[in-house]
């Protein structure tokens, strides 16, 4: 799948998933000004967790992705960005209340990923490539023994299990406690939780590049799905 440029009017159909990629570090700098711009978008909440971060760069990370958040959504629905109210799930998802539009994001380092698409759940997640310390331990408590056989053999491809697993998760509206019910193998829904079980979903590895690793799982509640992946450059 190629990252292409964004059209300039956005029209989500019933069967589209957009998959948008943007550098959070660009936008925070874009101009000069798009930092405060976007901050004066954002509700008291989001400014207080943005006051949370102990370092300045995190800070400014955050307060551009939740700003981008708010204008890619805007855009979608025709409104102001500083309009949206969010809410959000038991395990801190964040929704638009009595919207038809459903979306998720992830970021890591300076790289966010948002999905948007109409009435179906939808989970993504990103992770930039590290070693990662007590791998062992971690994989023996968060995967199925087929996974850790797997993860064991190709140490590589914990990070693909593991977006699999918490796109899933992200979509399901569920926290790490579920990891264990779901069972992955490669980019194939093996084993979910039994709530879930009556769904369809359809899982697939979200292309960056060699440093980091996403995935995103969309319910499939249609016999299609098209999805398009957008490239948000900033200059």
């Amino acid at each position: 799948m190629i990252w292409q440029k964004p059209p300039e009017h956005l029209n989500l159909g019933q069967f589209d998933v957009h998959i948008w990629q943007v550098n959070l570090d660009a936008i925070a700098s874009l101009h000069g000004h798009a930092i405060a711009v976007s901050e004066d978008w954002l509700s008291s909440d989001e400014r207080s967790r943005a006051d949370r971060f102990k370092f300045e760069h995190l800070k400014q990370r955050f307060i551009a992705g939740r700003g981008f958040l708010r204008s890619l959504l805007a855009r979608y629905l025709h409104t102001n960005p500083e309009a949206l109210e969010f809410q959000y799930a038991s395990h801190g998802k964040p929704f638009l209340k009595d919207s038809a539009i459903q979306f998720n994001l992830a970021h890591s380092e300076h790289l966010a990923l948002y999905a948007v698409t109409l009435d179906r759940a939808v989970g993504i997640d990103i992770e930039h490539r590290r070693t990662v310390d007590q791998l062992e331990k971690l994989v023996q408590r968060f995967f199925r023994p087929s996974e850790a056989r797997t993860i064991e053999a190709e140490p590589e491809l914990f990070f693909e299990y593991w977006t699999c697993k918490e796109a899933f998760l992200k979509a399901t509206g569920t926290g790490l406690s579920k990891l264990q019910e779901l069972e992955i193998d490669r980019t194939r829904l093996k084993t979910i939780p039994r709530e879930a079980r009556s769904q369809q979903w359809h899982l697939e590895k979200v292309p960056i590049n060699d440093q980091f690793v996403s995935a995103i799982v969309v319910e499939k509640n249609c016999s299609k799905l098209e999805l398009s992946y957008f490239l948000e450059q900033s200059e």
